[in-house]
């Protein structure tokens, strides 16, 4: 299922990826998946109540037996030899055959949006597991289109891409068809064939893309593809694949606050990047920070606590989004900023990943890949 990802290309952009701003530090500024990209890409609502809520191991525990009307304790059964509840995740391939075992309609339609939000939203590195925290959402089928999974989505991203900038951490989870679709979206360079769709189908099942061998070849791609950034201007992006006003059907886009899907919380600025809005960047100002954070350079030990307060700007929409008649204007190429900002990023960034005296430049293709690509369509409420 995770052939179409080109593991090498996205291992290129963790290393860019900034936990303190959840934006990618490339050699021209800051560029990010915003929430206006979650909707084109992948057509879920970005719009709705945010997805703040929690739960004790024990209760979540409780909730997977009443969900399978089993002890999580018990193994699963036939060719799967294993429990149900297992290091805090449960059993995914048994939960689909469980479901139609109960002879339950609406358990069978929760057990099957449990196993499909698990692997394509919110995938554990286990890949054949599901974070118990997915069924909080589940629970009353009459709310289902209440959340903004738009915003969870990101949120739960943005979380693995940092744990996956620490030292030592192995893998990387989460939504990554989005991830590589956003790539495609913005960077010619990496851009894959494309098919023509509706307008209104999610643009990442337009992208035609092969399977990615690993091993060697995936190593030999991987530094290529970091010489490759490492080279790259502003002018190399397409800063508004949607159009100039690809924005303006989705307001919440322009949210500063944090995002959230059940315990995790992580911070959103679109002041951060404004080219991706058609608009000039300017130095952005402050944002709202967590209260307090543990997350050590090695190991995937990552906490990020938010004071209690921050969770109403979500519904402050006026007050927390940014007003670009104000903040900056309008250009003629979105690839423009204000003439301090070079000095102001390089300040707190770094524009190459590879030594300058490692390798020649690498060719500048027109495409990377000639291929054809088979896309499992993600939940669309």
């Amino acid at each position: 299922m995770m052939q179409h990802l080109d593991m090498a290309l996205l291992s290129a952009f963790v290393e860019r990826w900034q936990p303190d701003t959840n934006t990618f530090h490339m050699p021209f500024g800051e560029i990010s998946i915003l929430l206006h990209d979650v909707h084109h890409i992948l057509r879920i609502p970005v719009d709705g109540e945010l997805m703040g809520d929690e739960a004790s191991q024990d209760t979540l525990k409780s909730d997977m037996g009443g969900l399978v009307r089993l002890s999580v304790d018990a193994q699963v059964g036939g060719k799967w030899k294993s429990k149900w509840y297992d290091n805090g995740a449960m059993h995914a391939e048994g939960l689909l055959v469980r479901g139609g075992e109960l002879k339950i309609k609406e358990m069978e339609v929760q057990c099957y949006l449990f196993v499909l939000l698990g692997s394509t939203l919110f995938v554990d590195k286990s890949r054949d597991r599901l974070r118990p925290t997915i069924n909080l959402f589940l629970k009353d089928h009459r709310r289902l289109t209440d959340y903004a999974w738009g915003a969870g989505a990101p949120a739960y991203l943005y979380r693995q891409l940092g744990v996956a900038t620490r030292a030592g951490s192995k893998g990387l989870c989460g939504c990554l068809t989005l991830l590589q679709a956003w790539i495609y979206e913005y960077f010619p360079l990496f851009r894959p064939s494309q098919l023509p769709q509706s307008p209104d189908a999610p643009r990442a099942s337009s992208w035609i893309s092969p399977r990615f061998p690993g091993g060697d070849e995936a190593r030999q791609r991987l530094a290529r593809y970091r010489q490759l950034l490492d080279e790259l201007s502003a002018d190399d992006v397409t800063w508004t694949p949607y159009g100039r006003d690809g924005h303006t059907d989705i307001p919440r886009s322009l949210y500063t606050g944090p995002i959230r899907f059940s315990d995790i919380a992580e911070g959103y600025d679109s002041s951060c990047c404004l080219r991706q809005f058609g608009y000039r960047q300017i130095i952005p100002g402050a944002m709202t920070v967590p209260h307090d954070q543990y997350r050590p350079a090695s190991g995937s030990s990552y906490i990020v606590f938010w004071d209690p307060w921050v969770n109403q700007l979500w519904d402050n929409v006026a007050a927390r989004r940014l007003d670009l008649d104000f903040s900056s204007r309008s250009c003629e190429h979105p690839s423009e900023i204000v003439e301090e900002y070079v000095d102001w990023f390089l300040t707190r960034s770094h524009p190459r990943i590879t030594h300058p005296t490692d390798g020649e430049p690498q060719p500048r293709p027109l495409l990377v890949h000639q291929v054809s690509y088979d896309f499992l369509l993600l939940f669309q409420i």
